[in-house]
């Protein structure tokens, strides 16, 4: 079951982490919810991953120091116990810690949607306000009443630390796990392998950890692995003494899902993220040879060729919105003018050229990972040749089309504008 940043089924779900504390207030924008389609469905269960959509503001009162359930942490400080019910009022406290600030009730809603099924609730009162949470994955269902063991306070902070987004950004995301209510699965639309978290933020100290998915380079979007993860963000690798890929340390998912996820890191539970371009960003291509990115020559709103310069952040000329068309083939839109990449035939020596947009087989683009981080970028009716420079490049270079020969004038790098 798929969501896409505009469909009325989506579910904005996340976190967000930023400043110089480790759970520091980013922005004080409501956590919103557009319909619960996804998680009441079956593709949820033990078939099918489930999609979601990051970037709650803030995770706020989490000691630094002391976790969730230790005598200094939430359970004494900001009225939140794993020993007892979230409905009770020895469990999430109404007159004192989270449920008293804006950021505080966010970080509530993300555990108790984490913790509970959806059709299933909290309701706290608070100053004489009123205030309802909604459970959406279910991944902790007996915190609901009773106390969160050890595999509900696993699952609960692998939930948590998946939808962390440093950057506040809404992206969207599919998840795989071992708990049932989420399961096992992938989807087209999410084709990238960013990355698996795992921890336990009750305990005494917390933890809170993660390990690079076989994508985590690719198909990069803001606030996510592979983009800045150490400025901000919360986790961290504990393998980065040697390989960092989960593969290598992590127990894969049973036969018929291996590769869809990993079953336990570090002997705790996991949550497993994919991902995908996202529509609503703007990426810059920039090739590895040189680092030049395209531009469109002269800033043009008509048809034009497709140069290469150094990157301007302010220039709209050399910002592309991608979105899929299919799986694995994608459109280029340029944010200055709205036309699209276009490859007009297959031949060598071909310019790149902005066009208007007919979804077209010469506008479709798709990406093979050449490693680093990098592509080869070749045209849907050309996959034997990729987008390429020439070896002797200078500023304002005309982008065309080589057959793939590996060069690093041939290898591009397709990365979100800061």
């Amino acid at each position: 079951m798929r969501s896409s940043p505009s469909s009325p089924s989506q579910l904005v779900f996340g976190l967000a982490i930023l400043g110089p504390s480790l759970f520091g207030l980013a922005c004080s924008t409501p956590v919103t919810e557009q319909g619960l389609h996804e998680s009441e469905a079956a593709a949820v269960g033990t078939i099918n991953g489930l999609s979601s959509i990051n970037g709650l503001s803030s995770i706020n009162g989490l000691s630094s120091i002391n976790g969730l359930s230790s005598i200094n942490g939430l359970s004494s400080i900001n009225g939140l116990s794993s020993i007892n019910g979230l409905s009770s009022i020895n469990g999430l406290s109404s007159i004192n810690g989270l449920m008293t600030t804006d950021a505080g009730r966010n970080t509530v809603s993300y555990l108790v949607r984490c913790a509970l099924p959806a059709g299933h609730s909290i309701t706290k009162v608070v100053a004489g306000t009123s205030y309802t949470f909604a459970g959406q994955l279910g991944m902790g269902p007996e915190w609901e009443n009773g106390a969160c063991g050890t595999d509900c306070q696993q699952y609960v902070s692998a939930c948590m630390l998946a939808h962390i987004n440093t950057s506040g950004r809404h992206i969207a995301l599919w998840l795989d796990s071992d708990n049932p209510a989420v399961g096992w699965g992938r989807s087209t639309d999410y084709p990238f392998q960013e990355g698996s978290f795992f921890g336990n933020i009750f305990a005494s100290p917390p933890g809170a950890f993660y390990c690079n998915g076989k994508d985590f380079d690719q198909g990069l979007v803001p606030g996510r692995l592979g983009v800045g993860t150490s400025v901000g963000a919360i986790y961290t690798n504990p393998y980065a003494s040697g390989t960092t890929y989960c593969k290598d340390y992590c127990a894969a998912a049973p036969a018929p899902y291996v590769g869809d996820g990993y079953t336990s890191c570090n002997g705790m539970h996991v949550v497993t993220v994919w991902r995908n371009f996202d529509p609503t960003v703007d990426y810059k291509v920039c090739d590895r040879a040189d680092k030049r990115c395209m531009n469109v020559v002269g800033a043009s709103q008509n048809n034009a060729a497709i140069s290469e310069s150094t990157f301007d952040p302010s220039n709209p000329s050399m910002r592309w919105r991608i979105t899929q068309v299919s799986p694995g083939q994608y459109s280029f839109i340029n944010v200055n003018s709205g036309k699209a990449l276009d490859m007009r035939n297959a031949s060598n020596k071909t310019t790149l050229m902005q066009v208007a947009y007919k979804a077209s087989s010469t506008q479709m683009w798709s990406f093979t990972p050449t490693g680093d981080g990098y592509y080869k970028f070749s045209s849907a009716n050309n996959l034997n040749a990729s987008v390429a420079v020439p070896k002797r490049q200078s500023e304002g270079a005309i982008v065309e089309q080589w057959t793939w020969d590996g060069g690093a004038n041939m290898q591009w790098i397709v990365a979100p504008v800061n």
